[in-house]
């Protein structure tokens, strides 16, 4: 889904939440209108509010907090209370419409960014920043530089390091801050990534278009692990250039980690995508650094 289609599914979930608790609510009224004692009392409220509002005697202040006190009696013998006559709302704030004063409410920011995640193939939704068991000085330091990229919306990250560096939690990480910050969010394998160009490849224009630009148009884009794909003439390279320069034309950010020294990716691709992969007035480039974390296991 693009942006604008997350954000009306998101603003349809709220919908039924708000119909939900209106209906909740309103045969809760309808059961009790069929109660004759429920019914009388209403009638005389009704009608002793409407009198006070028209200029009536204080006295009716003491009539409506007794009769008050007779519904709400009533309404704990039925096991009731005069919260279930009104809609309870998931959201206080705006009432489950997504909106206060114009503004996003915090509920729909919350949809959105779980619609994101749920959209973007994120692995694991605990790799944050917030979680991160990183004591490393060097790595800290990449670590803190990508949380800025993410907030900053530039420029786009190019991650080296050995396996089991660290390099797959930062890139999600980033993933999910940025799904957290409301932008679209895709996290692919590069392996994932050369398979859908490889489909793409076999085609037609139209099809291969629709595929191509699933990659391109989201706002922020994650190739995991570059370097482990298979190379496919005339698809692997050429499809993985035309991505990532049509995001750099587009100033789309995009985050890749990689086992590969640059010299290794200097020599596995061709020089339009190294150049494009460690141009530094576009691009991040750092390296972490340190062993497998993955086999410290006590």
């Amino acid at each position: 889904m693009n942006k604008q289609q997350m954000l009306n599914s998101a603003l349809r979930i709220l919908e039924e939440r708000r119909n939900a608790a209106e209906e909740k609510a309103e045969i809760t009224l309808e059961r009790l209108r069929a109660n004759k004692q429920w019914y009388a009392l209403e009638t005389q409220l009704r009608a002793a509010q409407v009198d006070l509002a028209m200029g009536g005697k204080d006295e009716l202040k003491d009539r409506i907090a007794e009769l008050e006190k007779e519904r709400d009696e009533l309404l704990g013998k039925l096991h009731l209370s005069p919260n279930d006559l009104v809609p309870q709302y998931s959201c206080k704030k705006c009432n489950d419409r997504g909106y206060v004063d114009g503004r996003q409410c915090d509920c729909l920011k919350r949809e959105l960014q779980r619609l994101i995640i749920a959209d973007s193939d994120l692995m694991n939704e605990d790799y944050t920043f917030g979680n991160s068991a990183e004591t490393d000085r060097h790595n800290v330091a990449v670590y803190n530089r990508a949380q800025k990229l993410c907030r900053e919306g530039k420029p786009n990250m190019l991650i080296s390091g050995n396996v089991g560096s660290g390099k797959t939690y930062l890139l999600t990480a980033c993933a999910n801050l940025c799904a957290a910050l409301g932008r679209s969010v895709r996290f692919v394998t590069a392996f994932t990534l050369n398979g859908d160009m490889m489909t793409a490849h076999l085609q037609g224009n139209e099809a291969r278009e629709a595929i191509l630009n699933e990659y391109i148009d989201v706002e922020v884009l994650l190739i995991d692990d570059l370097g482990s794909e298979r190379i496919y003439k005339d698809v692997t390279a050429p499809y993985l250039f035309a991505i990532i320069n049509e995001r750099l034309v587009r100033k789309k950010q995009t985050f890749i980690s990689t086992n590969l020294t640059l010299t290794e990716i200097r020599e596995r691709y061709d020089e339009r995508i190294f150049s494009r992969l460690v141009d530094r007035s576009s691009i991040f480039v750092a390296q972490l650094i340190g062993e497998d974390k993955r086999l410290n296991i006590k």
